[in-house]
C-alpha cells in the first residue's frame, strides 16, 4: 500500500545516507545487523563476526537468528543489514523488490542411519531406497516439503516419524536407532560413531546467499561482511563427517534469484 511504499522509500534514504557518511569516514564502523538460519548461525556467522571484529574493531555488531525467509523479511524492513538464506532447486528463494544477494556456495545433504541399519555399510544411497522408514523431521521444512514429495502418495499427505526441528537433536535421536534424518553438512560438525552418514545420489543441494538492501550496498560495513560471509562458507561444511568412505560431489547450476512481481 501507499504507507508500505513511504516506509520504504524513506529506509533507502536513510540507507543511502548511511553509506555516504561512512564512505566519507574511509572505514569500516558504526553498527551492522545479521540475520541467519540455525544452521548457517551454527556454521557461517562465528568465524565471519571473528574476522569481522578482528579486521575492523570499530564496527559493532549484532547477530538474529531466523529461518530463511523471515530472515529476508527483516532485511526488507530494516531490523537487520544482511541475511543469510537458502534457496533449494525445488523451492527456489523469491527476491523481494530492493534487495541485492551475493552466492555464498552450495551445501550437500546426507542421509544419517544408525550403525546397524541395513543400509549402513553403503557407499552412497537413493531417496527411493529410504521410502519405509520412519524419519525425522523438521515440520513445515523445506526437507520435510522434499520427504513428502518423495514418498507420500497423493492421497496420504502426512509423513510417518518424528517431528523434530533441531537437527543436533535428530541427530540424538538416529543415535539412539529411532528413525533416519536428512541433515545439511553446513554446521553439522562430527556425529558419533553410533552413525553412519550416507551420501545421496542425486545430491539434495541448496543453494546459499546472503542479501542485503541495494539502497546500502555501498556501505563499506555491508561490503566488508559480505567478504567475510563468503571467506567463511568454506569452513562450515565438514565433509569430513561423512563416514562412508566416498564423497558424493553435488553440483547445482547457479540460477538468477526470482524478483517478485517481475
Amino acid at each position: 500500500g501507499v504507507v508500505a511504499e513511504s516506509a520504504q522509500r524513506i529506509l533507502d534514504e536513510i540507507n543511502l545516507m548511511q553509506s555516504r557518511i561512512e564512505n566519507e569516514r574511509k572505514t569500516v564502523a558504526g553498527t551492522l545487523t545479521l540475520a541467519a538460519f540455525a544452521t548457517a548461525t551454527r556454521g557461517v556467522i562465528p568465524p565471519a563476526l571473528r574476522r569481522l571484529r578482528i579486521d575492523w574493531p570499530h564496527l559493532k555488531c549484532h547477530h538474529l537468528e531466523a529461518d530463511s525467509h523471515h530472515a529476508m523479511a527483516l532485511v526488507e524492513d530494516g531490523t537487520a543489514d544482511l541475511a543469510i538464506v537458502h534457496d533449494w532447486l525445488e523451492m527456489p528463494l523469491v527476491l523481494s523488490p530492493g534487495l541485492n544477494a551475493q552466492h555464498l556456495g552450495d551445501d550437500i545433504s546426507d542421509v544419517l542411519v544408525h550403525v546397524d541399519h541395513r543400509l549402513a555399510d553403503r557407499r552412497s544411497v537413493a531417496m527411493s531406497e529410504l521410502s519405509g522408514e520412519v524419519w525425522l523431521y523438521e515440520p513445515g521444512s523445506v526437507a520435510h516439503d522434499l520427504l513428502v514429495r518423495s514418498f507420500t502418495a497423493p492421497s496420504n499427505t502426512r509423513l510417518l516419524g518424528h517431528g523434530v526441528a533441531e537437527y543436533a537433536s535428530q541427530i540424538a535421536m538416529v543415535g539412539a536407532g529411532l528413525g533416519v534424518a536428512l541433515v545439511p553438512r553446513m554446521g553439522r560438525g562430527p556425529v558419533p560413531d553410533t552413525i553412519r552418514v550416507l551420501p545421496v545420489a542425486p545430491a539434495p543441494i541448496r543453494q546459499v546467499y546472503t542479501v542485503w538492501r541495494c539502497a546500502s550496498g555501498t556501505r563499506p560495513a555491508v561490503r566488508a561482511a559480505v567478504l567475510a560471509l563468503q571467506e567463511a562458507f568454506p569452513e562450515a561444511l565438514d565433509p569430513s563427517s561423512v563416514r562412508s568412505g566416498v564423497k558424493v560431489e553435488g553440483t547445482a547450476v547457479l540460477r538468477p534469484i526470482a524478483v517478485a512481481g517481475q
